[in-house]
């Protein structure tokens, strides 16, 4: 019989893990394998976070309206695909057409696991609930690195097929097993289908949450995106790039990375979260990964160089909690979805940003998109001090 559960969700959530970070350790070697401009790191990824950018907010009113179950199954079929069809890639096209269908589908995947655990919490555990949430994220993100990383070393064709394969088999398995946990009494009718879709349409519909706390909460999340993806994306091509490490290595490092973020999530989160004024907390932990980010650039021996990668990873997991948390805190149930959607927008946009830019700058200096991402983090900094000081 099928039953609401946060304790499915978040096995679901899990796997959604493990399947959607598969490719990252082997993506490098499909490029190399094209001889591919070493650009093509951040423009396939800013395609794929464009496309989650504009569809975001529909996926977050379709949830809302059609339900987080049947999102959650068409978003993991149509990734499913993408995927299957990014390995398969013979050029820069086609690499580029199937990061765009993946930025569909991945939105609403997203958005609809997160929504279906955060109406199975009360509005004073939704915190607690998001820490929890992201936890688990943060553990699957490893296990699906470190999956993806050996599955490399046989082919990478073949990793990709599996986490294609194992994406369709996940929605339809989440759909038949779990029970919806929003009945929602929105209708989205043919006549208003087309609306609906409009990107934009989705943007002004979540009008109704603006304020100006949330206009500089807003800047604090593109900026911090921003800096993310620059960082992460010029890391992990650094690591085959300029240290030659192979697809097995980049995963083991990226596990490590998810089992320390996991800790954080479990402990450091919790307490921040649960003993401290969230939006000051937020200050520190973003100043936090600003140091770390200036840091790396100081590094010169390949032992402190991973450490303190190691120091940046952990902050950086630390900050994206807080982030959900203040988004949702206080929300409706039939909020939630356009909320959840629209941070998810604006985390996109700055990923795009953050995606395009690293790749630009990556050919004057390997090192210069570290130094960027810097500085992206300290301006992040200075919006959430101000964004702290109101009410």
């Amino acid at each position: 019989m099928k039953k609401k559960s946060i304790g499915g969700m978040l096995v679901v959530t899990a796997f959604l893990g493990i399947f959607m970070n598969i490719h990252h350790p082997v993506t490098p070697t499909l490029f190399s394998s094209m001889e591919l401009p070493s650009r093509i790191f951040g423009t396939s990824f800013a395609m794929m976070c464009f496309f989650s950018f504009l569809t975001s907010p529909f996926w977050g009113e379709m949830s809302d309206a059609k339900g987080r179950l049947t999102v959650f199954l068409i978003s993991c079929i149509g990734y499913g695909i993408a995927q299957i069809s990014l390995g398969y890639s013979s050029n820069e096209f086609f690499v580029l057409l199937s990061r765009s269908l993946a930025g569909v589908f991945a939105s609403g995947a997203g958005i609809a696991s997160m929504a279906y655990v955060a109406d199975l919490y009360d509005a004073q555990s939704r915190g607690r609930g998001m820490s929890i949430y992201i936890a688990v994220q943060s553990i699957s993100l490893a296990a699906g690195y470190l999956i993806g990383g050996f599955l490399g070393v046989i082919s990478f064709k073949f990793a990709f097929t599996f986490q294609g394969v194992g994406m369709i088999l996940l929605g339809i398995f989440a759909y038949k097993l779990l029970q919806e946990s929003y009945e929602s009494t929105k209708r989205i009718d043919a006549k208003n289908l087309l609306k609906t879709i409009n990107p934009f349409t989705s943007f002004v519909n979540a009008k109704s949450l603006i304020t100006k706390a949330l206009v500089y909460f807003l800047f604090v999340v593109v900026l911090s995106s921003f800096a993310s993806t620059c960082y992460d994306n010029a890391f992990n091509y650094y690591l085959k790039d300029q240290l030659n490490f192979s697809s097995a290595y980049n995963g083991i490092i990226k596990a490590i990375v998810g089992l320390i973020g996991l800790v954080a999530n479990f402990t450091i989160n919790m307490w921040i979260i649960e003993k401290t004024k969230i939006r000051k907390s937020l200050t520190v932990v973003l100043l936090l990964c600003s140091t770390a980010a200036f840091g790396i650039l100081l590094q010169e021996n390949l032992v402190i160089f991973i450490i303190a990668n190691l120091f940046f990873f952990t902050v950086n997991a630390i900050y994206q909690p807080i982030v959900q948390t203040l988004m949702i805190e206080g929300r409706s149930n039939d909020e939630i979805g356009i909320a959840t959607g629209l941070i998810n927008a604006v985390k996109s946009l700055g990923s795009v940003l953050g995606a395009l830019v690293a790749g630009m700058v990556y050919d004057i200096s390997s090192l210069f998109p570290f130094l960027l991402a810097g500085v992206m983090f300290t301006l992040s900094t200075c919006f959430s001090f101000i964004y702290s000081k109101m009410k």
